[in-house]
């Protein structure tokens, strides 16, 4: 009887054993797919940009030629937004929904057109695509490329927000840019209502942004 019950917990062990085992392989499958997605949605992402800002021309910049980076897409890229000085380039998508941020910073179609006059307001995650808004800090610069034009802003202010309290007062004068992230950056759970805010102005035209850093 002994024996029997020495023989069924070395099988138990066995099969925790091989479902440890088997768990892990799957979570570590699991993290290499979504990371081979990202990878690959990037590359179409920056491949659409490519073919937008060759098919559009300054005339058209304000119905240029939408590309989607895939054919089922809801959503196609508008801008790229450039922070040299910590040599980040993402490409900007059209809206700000759960989908659109799922693969890059999104353009709330609620504000002003970027680089164009008022107050352009572009969203991403804390954990992905934003999270290097926590080290920016006031005066660095931030470039961004439409097909009409690159306009570099110069950073005024941060801001922590409660998104169910705040509302964004857009400037129809100046060209103005907020990127909007989650807060705090470093926590386990998701949902929170506080808003990081990062707010940028329109330097003047024909500045060199790399003499101004």
């Amino acid at each position: 009887m002994y024996k029997n019950f020495h023989k069924q917990s070395r099988n138990l062990v066995t099969v925790l054993i091989v479902l440890l085992f088997s768990a892990s392989l799957w979570q570590l499958a699991a993290a290499n797919w979504i990371q081979g997605k990202a990878i690959v949605a990037q590359h179409l992402l920056n491949s659409s940009w490519n073919k937008t800002l060759i098919s559009s021309k300054p005339v058209d910049a304000d119905q240029p030629v939408v590309h989607k980076p895939w054919p089922w897409a809801d959503t196609w890229p508008v801008a790229k937004l450039i922070v040299p000085q910590y040599d980040i380039e993402q490409i900007i998508l059209a809206g700000d929904s759960g989908s659109s941020l799922a693969f890059g910073p999104g353009y709330s179609l609620a504000s002003a057109r970027p680089n164009t006059a008022g107050t352009t307001m572009i969203s991403g995650h804390r954990d992905t695509h934003f999270g290097f808004l926590k080290n920016l800090r006031i005066n660095d610069i931030l470039l961004i490329q439409t097909t009409g034009s690159t306009v570099s802003y110069r950073i005024i202010d941060m801001q922590i927000v409660d998104s169910q309290l705040f509302s964004l007062q857009p400037d129809t004068h100046e060209k103005n840019l907020v990127l909007v992230t989650c807060y705090p950056f470093d926590t386990l759970t998701a949902g929170g209502t506080s808003r990081y805010l990062v707010y940028a102005s329109a330097m003047p035209e024909n500045t060199n942004p790399l003499a101004a850093m």
